[in-house]
């Protein structure tokens, strides 16, 4: 036999080893998964059971109760097949069916004429029957596996509000545009195209709820859409707006939640109803002193951005109530807070703050949350502000971890009476 070199054995010990250890480990790994799925596999057996207990006793109920006297039937998550009968209940004012394994809804389902509601959400539905001359005003039908708004709905001619989130519905149907009582329609997370012919089709709705559908622009006559009170166009891929959009007089919230603006957009300071301006989660790093002219504003919603001030023209917006500006980079608040006259809630923690004005001064404030910031001076007058109730102070400067205790000694005994001061 040939001499086999020590450090050739060497390595084909630690190979060895190795090899052996990665097996330990798999198997341990193995193990674990199994442990995993058995749980799971019980949990889900379990589940079953009180499902099918809840079911039963629910159909044994149904039996018993006096049709004069029901107006609403909670029958969720119960793994239903297939509906019950509830002709004799003709004082039904609203049905919850959700979450059941439920494929089609016939006209006879909906026949009470006193109802007014329906939830039909979370059921693999193939089939929807919306019979003629109906009194629903209310439908919901999320997580439904939609590919479109079913052609039924068309009949309700007394609906108010249509709810289809979570589905697949790409378009909006044409006789949209022809309900004279429908004000919201919510189409949160499909794949709605909105194009100019659904500007025109929704054009009437003062609701629209558009959120998480992929939109990367607006139609350039969104303008026709006068009646528009309140349009949510979160999570979406926007960063421009057109022109047109400036015309929307009647708008009264505009929720852009995690978009892609880089700044607010000019044509939004035109909307002189608005009253809440929500622009969360983008890449904005400063803000128009054209948003002083928008005096109507109460809720303003600027957080996770990449502000480093605001502007000066703010201080005209004397009926502003709510500011959240938290998760920026903003290093000092101006003096002008002190002058808002409305002011309830500041949240401008998780900042780089060194300093803050006397917000004692605003007397309705009732909540500020400064944490997370850089402020070596500990704000006594705010802690013992009359009418203060919510004031979060954690992890600044000011807090040393030795002398915490002692602290929140002091702190307690100059808080106003009732408030939660959060120092840790």
């Amino acid at each position: 036999m040939k001499y086999i070199p020590a450090i050739v054995l060497w390595m084909l010990f630690l190979s060895t080893r190795a090899m052996a250890q990665g097996n330990t480990k798999q198997m341990r790994n193995d193990s674990l998964l199994l442990i995993k799925q058995q749980q799971i596999k019980s949990w889900e057996q379990e589940r079953l059971k009180r499902q099918e207990r809840s079911r039963t006793g629910f159909l044994s109920k149904l039996t018993l109760l006096n049709p004069d006297s029901v107006t609403e039937l909670k029958m969720r998550n119960l793994g239903l097949n297939k509906l019950p009968d509830l002709s004799r209940f003709y004082r039904l004012r609203k049905i919850d069916a959700s979450g059941n394994n439920i494929k089609r809804f016939n006209k006879k389902f909906f026949k009470p004429d006193s109802l007014e509601i329906v939830v039909l959400s979370d059921n693999p539905i193939k089939h929807i029957c919306f019979p003629a001359h109906s009194s629903l005003k209310n439908v919901v039908i999320d997580n439904g596996n939609l590919k479109r708004i079913p052609r039924s709905t068309r009949r309700l001619k007394q609906l108010k509000t249509l709810e289809c989130t979570n589905n697949n519905i790409r378009h909006i149907p044409r006789y949209i545009k022809r309900f004279k009582q429908l004000h919201e329609v919510n189409l949160n997370f499909n794949r709605v195209k909105f194009n100019r012919r659904a500007a025109i089709r929704l054009a009437k709705i003062e609701r629209i709820l558009l959120a998480g559908n992929k939109l990367e622009s607006l139609p350039d006559n969104i303008n026709i859409m006068t009646g528009l009170k309140r349009l949510n166009l979160a999570d979406n891929n926007l960063s421009l707006l057109p022109v047109s959009f400036g015309a929307l007089d009647s708008l009264e919230t505009i929720i852009f939640y995690k978009n892609r603006f880089t700044t607010i957009p000019d044509v939004v300071f035109n909307l002189n109803q608005l009253v809440e301006l929500d622009f969360y989660y983008n890449q904005i790093d400063s803000v128009s002193e054209k948003i002083g002219t928008l005096t109507g504003l109460k809720r303003i919603y600027l957080s996770f951005n990449k502000l480093e001030s605001l502007p000066g023209s703010m201080k005209n917006l004397n009926r502003l109530k709510f500011l959240y500006i938290h998760h920026n980079q903003l290093k000092i608040l101006p003096e002008w807070l002190t002058t808002l006259p409305n002011l309830t809630i500041l949240d401008a923690g998780f900042n780089q703050l060194i300093a803050i004005p006397d917000l004692s001064l605003i007397t309705p404030l009732e909540e500020v949350d400064v944490q997370h910031n850089n402020l070596e001076d500990i704000p006594w007058k705010l802690i013992s502000k009359p009418g203060i109730k919510r004031l979060y102070l954690r992890d600044n400067p000011f807090i040393e971890e030795e002398g915490k205790a002692d602290l929140k000694k002091q702190i307690r005994k100059k808080a106003t009476p009732g408030a939660d001061i959060y120092l840790y």
